[in-house]
């Protein structure tokens, strides 16, 4: 079924620190950590723990302003439904595929929240996550909107005993060669999304064709580029080169007249946030009609912006609301009931991605009995779940989610945003190989710090 767009964006909403978490209008915040002893608790080597009797503060790490900007919002509404879910019941929790959350809190703990602003920034991600955990007294961080943030938290995250559920952070590092033993990873990676378009862009575009790549100087674009050139020249496809740009660029046009110079058939753009937007944009302008274009990562909230410019473009998705799955519909309906009212009441894959996050943090440290990181981080791994996606594995040896990706199209005609074309389940690979088996040390149980 189709969905219209919704409206123009939606403006970005102050951040309330209210106690507790009962309303959605939002997220709520605590002065800090305590020190009473509890019974399921008594490790002083974990930021904020013991946690108290009555209440426990999640934080939330997310990227307000600066390039991602774009994808703060929606996590941030993804993170608010979770909250609220935890506390009061609703949605996923209290289902049988998450059977271990009740909608009483988390062992019994009312759960508060707080957020920070990355700014996009690797530097500033380190310091909003010091804030949460000293100000605010979150004894996790979950969120992010790019891979170099996502790097930075876990190399602090660590040190405070402090576990990190990913935000939005598709490059392959974060459970390859950074991988961390606080830091798991729900989001595809680069190359399951490279497994999932592959057999999609050559039934579209044939056996036989040439493309062109045009990717950010970042983790996610370079690995991006990386992985399409080992899927498609497998395939038979010919790269005609390919172009790096930093992030932040405004101008494409001297790297999509490459492309056009190259003839190529399909020109790859690996870029999200503003970069998205700017370079679909302008690729629309530069490039000749016939030519076919692939953004291997994209979002509703590019769709939306990028407006025409996605006419024809294929690439994956975190989630889609129309994916038929077991909780995918649960999902939906609990988020348009939450936001009834806003300009925009579908939930996007961003949403989706921080309010599974969330719960599978909680759920973890229900079966654990207790808010120590060993114990929640052993519950975690190798933990299978229903996600809205199809059945899921968090795996042990990397912390990366195996899971299905959903394939969408920029709609050729009416109001939709995104056509979705498949959901593709076969994007699996060994712990044998990469970037799994870049990932030799995920560090130890214990806090480095």
């Amino acid at each position: 079924m189709d969905w219209e767009a919704g409206g123009s964006t939606v403006t970005r909403r102050e951040v309330l620190r209210v106690a507790g978490a009962g309303s959605i209008a939002g997220l709520a915040g605590c002065s800090g950590g305590s020190s009473r002893t509890t019974p399921t608790s008594s490790a002083t080597q974990y930021a904020n723990q013991p946690v108290s009797e009555d209440r426990v503060t999640f934080g939330f790490a997310l990227p307000q302003s600066g390039s991602f900007s774009p994808v703060g919002d929606p996590q941030q509404r993804g993170f608010e439904l979770a909250v609220q879910h935890l506390n009061e019941g609703g949605g996923w929790v209290g289902t049988e595929a998450w059977s271990p959350l009740s909608g009483d809190g988390v062992l019994g703990r009312t759960v508060d929240s707080a957020v920070a602003d990355t700014e996009s920034s690797s530097e500033t991600a380190r310091s909003a996550a010091e804030q949460l955990i000293d100000q605010d007294g979150a004894v996790m961080i979950a969120g992010g909107g790019s891979t170099s943030t996502a790097r930075s938290l876990l190399d602090y995250c660590p040190g405070r005993g402090v576990v990190h559920m990913l935000g939005f952070a598709p490059g392959t590092s974060i459970t390859g060669s950074d991988c961390s033993r606080y830091g798991f990873q729900e989001m595809h990676n680069s190359r399951m999304a490279a497994a999932a378009l592959a057999p999609v862009l050559t039934e579209r575009f044939g056996t036989e064709i040439s493309y062109y790549q045009l990717h950010a100087g970042s983790d996610f674009g370079v690995t991006q580029a990386e992985q399409f050139d080992t899927r498609l020249e497998s395939a038979g496809w010919n790269g005609m080169g390919s172009a790096e740009t930093r992030v932040g660029t405004k101008d494409f046009r001297p790297q999509l007249k490459e492309a056009t110079t190259a003839d190529a058939d399909v020109v790859v753009l690996s870029y999200h946030g503003r970069d998205a937007v700017t370079v679909l944009n302008q690729a629309t302008e530069e490039l000749p009609e016939e030519t076919g274009i692939v953004m291997p990562i994209v979002t509703r909230e590019l769709a939306r912006s990028a407006g025409a410019s996605m006419t024809g473009v294929v690439g994956t998705i975190p989630w889609d609301h129309r994916v038929d799955a077991p909780l995918s519909a649960a999902f939906t309906e609990a988020f348009e009931t939450a936001y009834v009212g806003d300009q925009i009441r579908l939930p996007s894959g961003q949403a989706r991605l921080a309010y599974a996050q969330t719960l599978q943090y909680a759920a973890a440290v229900e079966r654990a009995g207790t808010f120590e990181p060993p114990a929640v981080i052993r519950e975690l791994e190798d933990t299978t779940y229903q996600a809205g996606l199809g059945e899921a594995t968090l795996r042990a040896c990397d912390h990366q989610s195996i899971r299905p990706v959903p394939v969408v199209e920029g709609p050729r005609e009416g109001p939709v945003v995104l056509d979705l074309v498949q959901v593709s389940s076969d994007v699996s690979y060994g712990c044998s190989e990469f970037p799994a088996s870049e990932c030799s040390d995920l560090g130890p149980y214990e806090p480095d710090g």
